[in-house]
């Protein structure tokens, strides 16, 4: 009886964990929707703003860029790396690069700012003439 018991109460106290992290609003973007973009604007970054391995010696480092995506659940959806791109090339494009390189993705659990987890990714931006 004591161990049917401990496994409903268990069960309980992860509901409560798990419903309470979705009920925390987030300003990060989440999942894999792309709305925020206009069409035009992912056109443009995918168009103008190239991936380099190696950036050429005559390339101007102007910074880096990052963003980040909110997974707001266990259950809810997880950014995938091709959205993560989309969201680099745009924000590089934005800050005005046409190139970027040493692209860096992070995963790290953040419940404590209203995500179960915050997809993060950054990437050296710069101008090749």
């Amino acid at each position: 009886m004591k161990s049917l018991y401990s496994r409903v109460l268990s069960s309980v106290a992860l509901t409560a964990m798990l419903s309470a992290c979705t009920s925390v609003p987030s300003d990060k973007l989440s999942g894999n929707d792309l709305s925020h973009l206009s069409l035009r604007d992912k056109r443009m970054a995918e168009k103008q703003v190239r991936v380099l391995d190696v950036p050429p010696a005559q390339a101007e480092l102007i910074g880096v860029a990052e963003s980040e995506r909110c997974q707001s659940g266990a259950l809810s959806e997880e950014p995938d790396q091709k959205t993560l791109l989309v969201d680099i090339k745009a924000e590089a494009y934005r800050l005005g690069a046409n190139a970027i390189s040493n692209i860096r993705y992070h995963t790290q659990g953040a419940v404590a700012e209203g995500c179960w987890n915050v997809f993060k990714v950054t990437a050296n931006m710069f101008v090749v003439k």
